[in-house]
């Protein structure tokens, strides 16, 4: 009986993270013009507020969101808003009209829209969730940096050839993040300079303190 009330426990928690995983929602958008030609670094809206993802030079995005999301709208400075009612799909895709409106963001606050958006370095924990790969999460947060795919090289001279930097994941050194959700972040802190001497010559190209909540 003991067995099966572990048994029984296990499953339960299981069922209980399958159920939180399917929370989130994988999705990819493409955003084109009247004429059929992409629209790059136009910004994704969930449910009116305004998030920070937005499309590459192909015009796509690719981000995770709550499967209680009732609309996605997407602004561009160029070609205005548009919306459409999200249903879950993992494929969106907007066209804007030929004759378009422009909008401003101070107009699109009169429309009902929150525009307010954190600058790097001031990005609130609980919107860590809006991006789609701890990579993107990183290049938003920090000044000083290039991240290119995986590759993250802090600006300035280290004492070696190679650039990358050190990670440390609740005080264990590891030699990639990929593994890391956005989501499960509960902070980030990038040493560098004399910040970094703690952790000697490994500690030159930056340091980043990353605690995973528990």
């Amino acid at each position: 009986m003991k067995y099966l009330f572990i048994f029984f426990l296990l499953i339960s928690g299981f069922l209980q993270s399958q159920r939180r995983s399917s929370d989130k929602i994988h999705i990819e958008g493409i955003i084109l013009d009247g004429f059929g030609s992409p629209i790059k670094r136009a910004i994704l809206y969930k449910d009116s507020v305004k998030t920070f993802v937005q499309t590459n030079k192909k015009g796509v995005f690719k981000t995770k969101i709550s499967n209680q999301t009732k609309t996605l709208s997407i602004y561009s400075t160029e070609h205005g808003m548009a919306t459409l009612f999200y249903n879950g799909e993992e494929r969106v895709e907007f066209v804007f009209p030929k004759e378009h409106i422009v909008l401003t963001e101070r107009q699109l606050e009169d429309l009902g829209f929150n525009t307010t958006a954190y600058r790097k370095g001031t990005i609130d924990p609980s919107r860590f969730e809006d991006y789609a790969d701890i990579y993107q999460l990183i290049r938003e947060m920090f000044t000083g940096i290039v991240v290119n795919g995986s590759d993250i090289v802090v600006r300035g001279k280290g004492s070696f050839g190679d650039t990358t930097p050190l990670f440390l994941v609740d005080d264990s050194f590891v030699q990639s993040i990929s593994f890391i959700n956005p989501a499960e972040v509960k902070s980030i802190k990038l040493l560098k300079g004399e910040d970094a001497t703690l952790y000697g010559s490994r500690g030159a190209n930056g340091v980043f303190l990353i605690y995973l909540k528990k």
